[in-house]
């Protein structure tokens, strides 16, 4: 009873992070997601809107201290319907967002395969994506709780990322630490356990193949963030 209970999609969700090897060998037996991730989608809506009329406030602060990148005679306007468009995206965002992320991971991992001569069902990589996708989200969480606790002004400066430890600039450096975050690096190895519990290898080269991709991304953002940031703010 005990071991059918551990084997339930929920309690499963939280037993990867202590087992992650057991609970990705049942996963690929059993690709069960729709309870998880609905309950991830669930608690981010439920996030989101607590956190959307803080976003409306920081949008506010952004518009009056910001540059001037609409007429004036616009500006009004802007200012009034802008905060709401934020928190409304900021909310669709905690919802659709996740989704967007598994399928990606589960295309790059269905592409492993291919480039492997591996076989796994995509259900079954899918599966593995929400799985793995739970220090991202408990990121997420806690990310949510201190943007609660701060001034709006220093909502830019809220990071779980290793840029938390430098003071916020427009540098190459610092858009490159601000990619480089724990919770990631922790659901990459998970989705490399995952993979390779599909592919019935080991995790090393799938780990490998998810943070090369990772790095690249990482690389590419922080040149483009450091080439267009928009001065005025931070």
């Amino acid at each position: 009873m005990a071991e059918n209970g551990e084997r339930r999609p929920s309690v499963r969700l939280l037993r990867v992070l202590v087992g992650p090897g057991r609970v990705f060998q049942e996963v690929v037996a059993d690709p069960a997601f729709i309870k998880p991730a609905l309950a991830v989608c669930g608690i981010g809506l439920v996030l989101g809107l607590i956190l959307a009329p803080r976003v409306q406030v920081f949008t506010t602060w952004v518009l009056q201290h910001g540059p001037a990148n609409v007429p004036p005679e616009q500006a009004e306007q802007v200012l009034r319907a802008a905060p709401t468009v934020a928190a409304a995206a900021s909310v669709a965002t905690a919802v659709l967002a996740p989704w967007f992320i598994w399928l990606v991971v589960a295309g790059l991992l269905k592409l492993y395969a291919m480039f492997t001569a591996r076989e796994a069902s995509f259900k079954a990589l899918f599966a593995v994506a929400v799985y793995g996708y739970l220090p991202i989200f408990i990121g997420n969480i806690l990310t949510t709780v201190l943007l609660l606790g701060v001034p709006v002004e220093n909502f830019q400066r809220v990071s779980l990322s290793l840029a938390a430890f430098l003071p916020f600039q427009k540098s190459f450096l610092y858009f490159f630490l601000s990619k480089c975050s724990p919770f990631t690096w922790w659901s990459l190895i998970l989705w490399g356990a995952g993979g390779a519990a599909a592919f019935k290898t080991r995790p090393g080269g799938v780990t490998a193949y998810l943070f090369g991709l990772w790095l690249a991304e990482a690389l590419a953002l922080a040149a483009a963030a450091s080439l267009n940031t928009p001065a005025g703010l931070g």
